[in-house]
């Protein structure tokens, strides 16, 4: 390989480690002050936040959606054992861009919910990384220990491969996480276009799509936390 091929190899690896660094480090930050930004801008419809709700509930949903109200800030949740759209009065109350996008998103994982079974399955995952997770650490501990007796290097062997395994493990579920979160914003803009005009909607598009960033935050920070890079996040949170 000519010298100038690994010089662009190597250039764009950095390159590469550095966006997702940023993304790791950036991505909430970012979010949330675009989320100060759009709770002030006011979306151009009729339609109020409840009203909306209201009707995708009624024509998507069966009427069958309960809503819950919360105080903790940007703490807006599906809860799926619940069946209820878990709301700040901020976005129940609100009439922005930002009211508006939140309730749709947690709207379509509403309609995730009744349409298919991803979001069990990621309620089950993020069970078994949490148990997991707890071995994690002491195996990882006594496999390094133990390479350096000889008559126990295959124990360590085998217990630095389940600590590999529970890594890996972790590691889909973040990437099963953004893949819920994106389908739930694509489902959001579906639901918007009815209420939104064309202006709003590419707001709205800017909105969730920062959102959807911080979710692959946490994956870059699962997969750099250990160099100290990142900033620190639970690895086996879920």
């Amino acid at each position: 390989m000519e010298l100038w091929w690994v010089v662009i190899i190597i250039i764009a690896v950095v390159a590469l480690l550095s966006v997702m660094l940023s993304v790791a480090n950036y991505s909430h930050d970012k979010f949330f002050a675009l989320h100060e930004e759009m709770k002030t801008k006011p979306a151009n419809t009729p339609v109020s936040v409840m009203e909306f709700i209201s009707d995708v509930n009624n024509l998507k949903l069966d009427g069958k959606l309960r809503i819950v109200r919360t105080t903790k800030y940007v703490g807006d949740a599906y809860s799926r054992k619940g069946k209820a759209l878990i709301l700040t009065d901020e976005t129940l109350n609100g009439g922005s861009i930002a009211a508006f996008s939140v309730a749709a998103h947690e709207l379509g994982h509403a309609l995730q919910d009744s349409e298919g079974s991803i979001l069990k399955h990621k309620n089950r995952l993020k069970k078994a990384v949490w148990l997991f997770g707890k071995l994690f650490l002491p195996c990882l501990v006594v496999a390094l220990v133990l390479f350096f007796f000889p008559q126990y290097q295959m124990i360590a062997i085998i217990l630095a491969s389940s600590a590999a395994g529970i890594f890996l493990l972790a590691g889909i579920l973040r990437l099963l996480v953004v893949h819920i979160e994106k389908d739930a914003s694509k489902r959001a803009l579906k639901l918007l276009e009815s209420v939104f005009s064309a202006p709003d909607l590419k707001l709205a598009k800017k909105y969730l799509n920062a959102a959807k960033l911080t979710y692959w935050s946490d994956f870059m920070a699962l997969l750099f936390g250990w160099t100290g890079l990142t900033r620190k996040t639970k690895t086996f949170g879920g």
